[in-house]
């Protein structure tokens, strides 16, 4: 992979690379930070990311500094869990002064309190469970691709996967969502 082919990967999916760092954060702070050090890291070993797919070489460059963002994730989840700090969740925050400030419908505004409830016990989930979700729904990744990525095979991922989706069921339905 040469520069100019990261920066048309950058083009083309850094949105999608941001959105699945935000994911795995759940903050934006981190989400940049860590958006910030996957495509450093891309650059740095950009000689090594394998472009033999004909059909869609940037999905599979894509999905390959996706790999980094979680590996780098999970190096930054070790050091906070050592740290033992809990950093307080901006987006919440945001979320209930932008619900105050919003005049909308009650329809609007019920179905963002869903959705902030989702996102909320997602990352509530343990992180192996968020992973596969995220490479799932959010990054629309195959159960074949995502065992590659994570380098675990397909049927943990579809266990995780299921896992996941049953506790996000059962916390949807305690709250009265369906």
């Amino acid at each position: 992979m040469t520069k100019n082919d990261l920066e048309q990967l950058i083009e083309t999916h850094g949105n999608e690379i941001y959105q699945f760092c935000y994911h795995l954060t759940g903050c934006r702070e981190d989400a940049d930070d860590l958006y910030q050090e996957t495509l450093f890291k891309a650059y740095e070993i950009r000689k090594k990311i394998d472009k033999s797919d004909v059909d869609s070489p940037l999905l599979k460059e894509r999905n390959y500094v996706l790999g980094i963002a979680i590996r780098l994730q999970k190096n930054l989840y070790r050091k906070k869990s050592r740290r033992k700090e809990e950093l307080l969740d901006n987006e919440q925050f945001e979320y209930q002064t932008e619900l105050a400030s919003d005049f909308n419908t009650e329809e609007k505004v019920e179905k963002d309190q869903i959705l902030a409830y989702l996102r909320k016990i997602i990352h509530s989930l343990p992180l192996k469970q968020r992973k596969v979700i995220y490479l799932f729904y959010f990054a629309d990744m195959s159960v074949k691709d995502i065992g590659k990525l994570l380098r675990i095979p397909e049927g943990t991922v579809k266990s995780r996967l299921n896992a996941a989706k049953n506790a996000l069921r059962i916390k949807m339905e305690e709250k009265g969502y369906e």
